[in-house]
């Protein structure tokens, strides 16, 4: 009996061995993760933003407006979850931000998403009735993320502020309502910020 329980004691040792290295494996994993996240927010802020060309809720051409003349908070957000900063953006527009320093700008990452452009389009024109004075446009071909260096935007909203001098000086990708509330003071902060500038 001793004999059997030591060929069994043997016999699982690799077993035990290669589960304790694959969890630590998998820890070390998940402790880079909040680094590369972090690296990646490092990577896009401070960087330029300029006026991507991409197409408006009528698909039509249209370039990003007031990039360099106004703060702007920029929603880059996949239809898959399009509500997911909605409590943010009516944080935002209580604050009643003067028109003529800040602009909202929603842009649907169409790409990443089964629903069809004609679809999002009608939301597009529906949003923009719904948050009067905001610019809803689409991106059809991860134009924002390769420009930007976003990575994956895929069932997510990436929210960006770039001020009026053109800098991206915040970006944040938001996978949940609970993360877009706990982002809200912050992204109130920094657009009164750069509005007060």
């Amino acid at each position: 009996m001793k004999c059997l329980k030591l060929n069994n004691m043997k016999r699982n040792q690799p077993f035990k061995m290669n589960f304790i290295i694959s969890l630590a494996g998998l820890m070390c994993c998940f402790h880079l993760l909040p680094t590369s996240v972090a690296a990646q927010n490092d990577a896009v802020v401070g960087k330029t933003m300029s006026p991507l060309m991409i197409t408006d809720g009528n698909n039509q051409p249209k370039a990003i407006p007031f990039v360099g003349e106004k703060v702007l908070l920029i929603q880059y957000t996949d239809p898959d979850v399009k509500d997911v900063n909605d409590k943010l953006s009516d944080a935002v527009k209580a604050k009643k931000f003067d028109a003529r320093l800040y602009q909202g700008i929603g842009i649907a990452n169409c790409k990443d998403t089964w629903i069809p452009n004609a679809g999002i389009r009608m939301k597009a024109r529906q949003k923009e009735k719904q948050y009067a004075g905001s610019v809803i446009l689409l991106d059809e071909n991860h134009i924002v993320p390769k420009a930007l260096d976003l990575g994956d935007c895929n069932a997510m909203g990436v929210l960006l502020i770039v001020g009026k001098d053109k800098a991206i000086k915040y970006m944040k990708k938001i996978a949940s309502e609970d993360e877009s509330l706990k982002a809200t003071p912050e992204v109130i902060k920094i657009l009164e910020e750069e509005i007060g500038k």
